[in-house]
């Protein structure tokens, strides 16, 4: 038996790409990965491939950290701020826009039949937290969170719940997380959390949003350490806090909606039992565990670490990127697909 049967034959894609639009990227992903696909994402293409940073125009600009052009003089300090003063998100319409794509390349055989489209979204804390001034996120938050939720709502409206997966993306839960932990300085308040206790408030928001999905619909988490520069904004010392995390999820949402499958990264330089060990305390029972093992342009790195983590997980799992890949070239994007294809044909 080959020592990599514990690897389920799925590749999960994260969101973003470098494509020029959602047609090419679900073209190329599906014929490099077609096999391996229950889910693809539509690329995140044009504005929305550098995550939430399209999302600032949404927001009162007085309100904007000055790193992101805020304006702080034009500040009323007697304004009550209502949903009036958070714009529509958008997301609904670029998710029903792809969707005709990727119906339409799905009925010419591009997208074979039993591929659902996968949307993925940021959480309103993710959003606020990027880009609002601390003191007023809790005034904000649930304005942009209802306009979210109204998108969420538009988008299962009119895409069929058979069809579709919703991801939703974390990774200001755990930059606040890591901050909270002392691992991650935040002079410039822009990692650190405006409520607490931190980790509660955050699986009660993450709880709200569970609540939107429709039964059917499959539900999807990113655990995401970012890649802004290239580079995460804090190396995690294990999967521990994401194990953590992972469990506090499903459990979580044990009566409210099931959680399909949850993804967690892997650092390109951690091949070894101390980063992987805590995947003994994983307990998410059904929920499919995809890792972040693949890295572009390295299939012996990539060999290493799935390798690593098959010593140490107790479940099966599949295998994806440790975040999109909207920021980097696209010949990352095609050595990923390239390595995906390679080292899941050591299972057949």
């Amino acid at each position: 038996m080959s020592i990599y049967s514990k690897i389920t034959p799925e590749v999960l894609l994260i969101g973003s790409s470098p494509f020029n639009s959602a047609v090419e990227f679900m073209s190329a992903a599906t014929q490099h990965l077609s096999g391996s696909l229950r889910r693809i994402p539509d690329g995140e293409t044009g504005q929305r491939n550098n995550f939430i940073a399209w999302q600032h125009q949404c927001l009162p600009i007085e309100l904007i950290q000055l790193r992101w052009g805020g304006q702080p003089s034009m500040r009323n300090v007697d304004k009550k701020y209502t949903l009036e003063d958070v714009s529509p998100v958008g997301y609904d319409d670029q998710a029903i826009e792809s969707y005709a794509s990727f119906r339409e390349l799905k009925a010419s055989g591009v997208i074979p039949p039993d591929i659902r489209f996968q949307v993925c979204l940021p959480t309103p804390l993710g959003v606020v937290r990027g880009f609002i001034v601390t003191e007023f996120c809790s005034t904000i938050e649930p304005l942009y969170e209802q306009r979210l939720v109204n998108a969420i709502h538009r988008i299962q409206e009119h895409i069929p719940a058979s069809d579709l997966s919703i991801q939703f993306d974390l990774p200001f839960e755990m930059a606040m997380l890591e901050t909270a932990r002392g691992r991650l300085e935040d002079p410039d308040s822009y990692w650190g959390s405006y409520f607490s206790p931190v980790k509660l408030g955050i699986i009660e928001r993450i709880a709200r949003l569970m609540g939107t999905i429709k039964p059917g619909v499959e539900l999807g988490f990113h655990l995401c350490y970012g890649d802004f520069a290239r580079a995460h904004f804090v190396e995690p010392e294990s999967m521990g806090l994401l194990v953590e995390m992972a469990n506090a999820i499903v459990h979580t949402a044990e009566s409210i909606h099931e959680v399909k499958y949850i993804q967690m990264p892997v650092p390109k330089a951690r091949d070894d039992g101390e980063y992987f060990g805590p995947l003994q305390h994983l307990t998410v029972g059904d929920t499919q565990l995809f890792l972040g093992l693949i890295h572009p342009h390295d299939e012996a790195g990539t060999r290493r670490r799935m390798e690593a983590a098959i010593r140490s997980c107790p479940i099966t799992f599949g295998l994806t990127s440790e975040c999109g890949l909207g920021r980097a070239p696209i010949q990352d994007v095609e050595s990923f697909f390239k390595i995906a294809a390679t080292v899941l044909k050591d299972q057949i």
